[in-house]
């Protein structure tokens, strides 16, 4: 049996003797008439009670929270999807009985982060895309506040055979449960409580600049993945590892505008800049490390 209530998610599938059935599919949402029109039949849960993959593990769905603001964010940012900058998944709203987001199956982004392998040109590009995607989302001031590996998706060539609509190699932001919109923009919007994330706030600190805490959110992934991606931090460039330091800043618990570290703006130009000359930096570091290795050598 499952939950037949009114309201929002968790929806939940329970067993034949009350427990819950974690990966079960709830009746409420397989008699929902616009997967019926759509023809999506769901086979188990993603996260219990609120997402959902598809027989065919082509398409997910979520049961949207009506209490947050992600149904307002999505609609405000679907109708931009064409614009370069948004990296929102293309996605869908279903409204015929309590709405749904329908997007694409897609996978973590480290699934293109190997260990010593991924040129750094590649690492560079991915870190460009959030970093983008977020300065996007500042521009319309929105904050995401939970930025972490789990909600930074990547669009393989095998996904956009499925799905034309995506870009190959694009990362994609997900999940605004946690999302809000703001009436100042960057710069000008005061700390505010922090909601529950994935990320931990630096010196337990329970406020924070919402966009500071999207740039130091991003400091602390980028960092995350350059430790996934070298066995060694040492061999990671010294720009890239000055970089995500400068985003992650020197906190110092601003209760108004946070200046310990850079807007995503400033962040994204910069990264941008180091892009664009990465070519004769690589050559440099590679040039060094071959030095180097020699002076130490016996």
């Amino acid at each position: 049996m499952s939950t037949n209530g009114t309201g929002g998610p968790p929806w939940l599938a329970f067993n034949s003797d009350g427990s819950i059935h974690l990966s079960g599919v709830p009746e409420r949402i397989i008699r929902h008439p616009g997967l019926k029109k759509r023809g999506i039949t769901l086979a188990d849960a993603l996260k219990p009670g609120v997402i959902f993959r598809s027989v065919t593990e082509s398409v997910v769905v979520k049961v949207l929270d009506l209490n947050r603001e992600e149904l307002q964010i999505y609609e405000r940012l679907i109708p931009d999807l064409a614009v370069p900058e948004n990296h929102i998944v293309p996605c869908e709203i279903d409204r015929l009985d309590h709405p749904l987001l329908i997007m694409p199956t897609l996978r973590n982004m480290f699934i293109n982060v190997h260990t010593n392998h991924t040129p750094h040109s590649t690492l560079l590009h991915m870190f460009h895309d959030l970093v983008e995607g977020i300065e996007y989302l500042h521009r319309h001031n929105i904050a995401h506040m939970d930025i972490c590996y789990d909600n930074a998706m990547i669009a393989m060539p095998q996904d956009v055979a499925i799905h034309p609509e995506l870009t190959p190699g694009r990362v994609y932001l997900i999940d605004f449960d946690s999302a809000r919109q703001f009436k100042l923009r960057p710069g000008v919007q005061p700390a505010i409580t922090l909601p529950e994330t994935q990320a931990d706030a630096p010196d337990g600190l329970t406020y924070f600049d919402p966009y500071s805490w999207d740039v130091y959110c991003l400091g602390k992934l980028f960092e995350y993945i350059t430790d996934f991606w070298c066995e060694d931090y040492n061999q990671v460039p010294w720009i890239i590892r000055r970089y995500i330091q400068w985003l992650i800043g020197e906190e110092r618990g601003c209760h108004e505008v946070c200046r310990c570290r850079p807007t995503a703006k400033t962040a994204r130009r910069v990264l941008a800049a180091i892009c664009a000359i990465w070519s004769t930096l690589d050559t440099l570091h590679t040039v060094f490390s071959t030095i180097s290795s020699l002076l130490t050598a016996p």
